[in-house]
């Protein structure tokens, strides 16, 4: 009985974090990660003091890694989607009037070069991306995510509206920016967490020396690993290169924490429906053995192999029962505490909760099956002699 109250309850826990994992998994990220490489460049030293040397040297970045074989598009991002990385700050809202007791306007401030939106397949849903004609004379442009265009101006046309860092209280000498596209948003923290608005802010106005380089390519984009290394060595031997990954690589390794609660907790449960499984046959074994004298006495008064059958199995059901009503009462409280590691899935599923219990009922009847067939084959003139 409590092996099976037991493993119902980790039967069920291990149940909702694979059904809460598949889920997650299917959670659109925003871009696409399949043949994208990346990689974290730093520029530093005084050869890159000034921002027209920063962003000579990443044109010559982009021009070089575009010209690799099977490359499509090369790009860089100052925080890459899921690596909960990100630089915020408040905004002032041109012809916004604040709310009652509103502080301020926080959003996501990204860096993005020209190509870094087709290079990770982050649709474009109105106007239109960086230019050439972006650079730091012209004036100053963002495109923003389809979530900051909802919060600032819903039901709206957000194209042609003007924003600028800061609060409230934000120097009148800062430039105003005008929104001159709208695209998909992208979960920055993790597949399970809604993003806060964000906007991007093109790296020919805003020359970062840091960026995550993004490479969309073959089919295995970890074979452009080398030819990447060579051409940015040519360019500066001493460029600091690092974290050199697939896109896919970090999507599946921002997954990894659900999927050891996963796969530690479907193990538990794996063993202890093992061992309810070969519990219930042991005590039903045992019993028909110690009670093969009194099987054969029924049988000798008249009981039908059939009626054996049922007796046995009857009384290990009973068992089973018990079990498993114990094992529905631990999952529930098991489910509440799990709560937080759940997605897209209640803690009390019902189709979970249903499943379950009755596909370990079906193996439990099973278990209690084998003895109660040998049970109700009892010879009984052998079992009357029986010691």
């Amino acid at each position: 009985m409590g092996e099976l109250a037991l493993s119902v309850m980790l039967v069920v826990g291990a149940s909702l974090l694979v059904r809460s994992f598949i889920r997650l998994q299917q959670v659109p990220p925003g871009f696409n990660p399949s043949n994208v490489l990346t990689l974290e460049l730093t520029m530093t030293g005084q050869k890159y003091g000034d921002g027209s040397a920063v962003l000579d040297t990443y044109r010559d970045i982009w021009a070089r890694l575009s010209a690799l074989p099977g490359v499509t598009a090369a790009g860089g991002v100052s925080s890459l989607p899921l690596s909960q990385m990100m630089a915020w700050g408040p905004i002032t809202v041109e012809g916004r009037t604040p709310h009652p007791g509103e502080a301020f306007i926080n959003v996501d401030q990204r860096i993005a070069s020209l190509d870094y939106f087709r290079a990770m397949q982050i649709p474009l849903r109105r106007g239109r991306l960086f230019g050439e004609q972006d650079i730091g004379s012209a004036p100053r442009v963002i495109v923003i995510d389809e979530r900051m265009a909802a919060e600032l101006w819903p039901n709206q046309d957000a194209i042609g509206r003007r924003v600028r860092r800061g609060g409230f209280d934000a120097s009148a000498t800062v430039p105003w920016m005008t929104v001159v596209g709208v695209v998909g948003g992208v979960k920055q923290d993790a597949l399970d967490a809604d993003s806060r608005a964000a906007m991007y802010l093109p790296h020919l106005q805003f020359p970062t020396r840091a960026l995550s380089v993004v490479i969309r390519g073959p089919s295995s984009p970890e074979a452009l690993t080398e030819s990447v290394r060579q051409q940015i060595r040519a360019l500066d031997p001493e460029l600091p290169m690092y974290r050199v990954t697939s896109m896919a690589d970090r999507l599946d390794g921002s997954l990894a924490t659900r999927r050891f609660s996963m796969l530690l907790l479907a193990l538990f449960a794996t063993l202890a429906l093992g061992l309810a499984t070969i519990g219930v046959y042991g005590v039903m074994a045992y019993f028909v053995t110690q009670g093969t004298r009194e099987l054969g006495i029924r049988m000798a008064l008249g009981a039908s192999p059939r009626a054996i059958l049922l007796l046995v199995v009857g009384q290990g059901a009973l068992v089973a029962a018990a079990g498993l009503v114990i094992g529905l009462g631990a999952a529930f409280a098991l489910g509440r505490f799990m709560e937080s590691l759940l997605f897209g899935v209640g803690a009390t599923d019902p189709l979970t909760f249903t499943a379950i219990p009755l596909a370990l009922a079906l193996v439990a009847l099973m278990a209690c099956y084998v003895p109660a067939r040998r049970a109700a084959r009892i010879d009984p003139t052998v079992s009357l002699r029986s010691e």
